[in-house]
């Protein structure tokens, strides 16, 4: 149908613009959208949002596309491909954007504010060890040595790693129930 057939002047001699936008969704927005649905077919609802916007510039050009005297269709069509092809390329250019509600597609599982807080925690427990503890915790559980590796690296017998280990590790549970941090949290 022509745009000419589908804007119609009301009794006062101004358009019925809803009448255009109306005819114009109820002819071609299904076709529209199956079409738009093929070229993103992993993504509906941006799908929907191209049909709209092709509809919305229809009524912001019905004077050019009356002059035009054609269909409505292929000026749609290739709206809906220009706008798939420009969304495409504004995505690979921009970082993906997430709302307030959408932090559980981030990467990782757990609040990022709470590995930070933990972080802090850790740092200050390990700090309050002495240097020997500490080197022992950094060798069997950071660098992920055998005590025999550890104690080679150190320069001390396999024993005195074990010892170093266990005693450093009943310092930091104690250090972190002052924090209010208990083995049960971990």
């Amino acid at each position: 149908m022509s745009t000419t057939a589908m804007s119609q002047n009301t009794d006062d001699g101004t358009r019925a613009d809803g009448d255009f936008v109306a005819a114009v969704y109820d002819q071609h927005a299904a076709s529209l959208l199956r079409y738009v649905r093929g070229l993103l077919p992993n993504d509906p609802h941006r799908a929907e949002d191209v049909v709209q916007e092709c509809v919305l510039r229809a009524w912001r050009n019905e004077a050019a596309l009356a002059a035009q005297r054609n269909s409505v269709r292929p000026w749609l069509f290739r709206v809906a491909r220009n706008l798939v092809i420009d969304w495409a390329r504004r995505d690979r250019v921009r970082p993906l954007e997430y709302g307030d509600d959408g932090f559980d597609l981030l990467p990782g599982s757990a609040d990022f504010a709470d590995q930070v807080l933990r972080r802090c925690v850790v740092d200050q427990v390990l700090a309050r060890l002495t240097p020997t503890h500490h080197q022992a915790l950094r060798q069997v559980y950071h660098l992920d040595r055998t005590r025999q590796r550890a104690a080679a690296a150190l320069g001390v017998p396999v024993g005195t790693v074990k010892s170093r280990v266990h005693h450093a590790t009943i310092a930091a549970t104690e250090a972190l129930a002052g924090y209010g941090v208990t083995t049960a949290d971990w």
